[in-house]
């Protein structure tokens, strides 16, 4: 019942804007991601709380991993059809929405999510 709420809430938040630009990862990673992870992307977004568990900061990404941004790894987080990302089923699976936005090109399904990893690449800690 809680996923679904989210979903629903998140659905809101989605239909309420219009499709972000699939060059822009920062207008994607806002209709997508922000609800969740916060606008600085520190997992403080206004659906955070109701969340069983936290949102990850991204921003800290780079240096859970040694100093090298795991931008594969995120991209496959986005990307995944299969595995429940983060170990939970809350966080939207958001490979095949991003892809259907877009029906008529598989590619640009994939150019949204390479534009929204390197987008969280720019807001890694230093």
């Amino acid at each position: 019942m809680r996923f679904l709420l989210l979903m629903l809430a998140a659905g809101g938040l989605l239909a309420a804007q219009e499709i972000p630009s699939p060059t822009s990862g920062k207008e994607m990673f806002k209709a997508y991601c922000a609800a969740c992870h916060g606008a600085e992307a520190k997992g403080d977004g206004p659906v955070a709380p109701v969340l069983r568990v936290r949102p990850t900061d991204l921003t800290l990404l780079t240096k859970k991993h040694g100093g090298k941004f795991p931008g594969a790894e995120v991209a496959k987080e986005l990307s995944s059809i299969y595995q429940a990302p983060h170990g939970s089923k809350e966080m939207p699976v958001w490979g095949p929405y991003l892809s259907y936005v877009s029906p008529k090109s598989e590619a640009v399904g994939a150019l949204r999510i390479a534009n929204i990893v390197k987008y969280i690449e720019t807001l890694q800690a230093r």
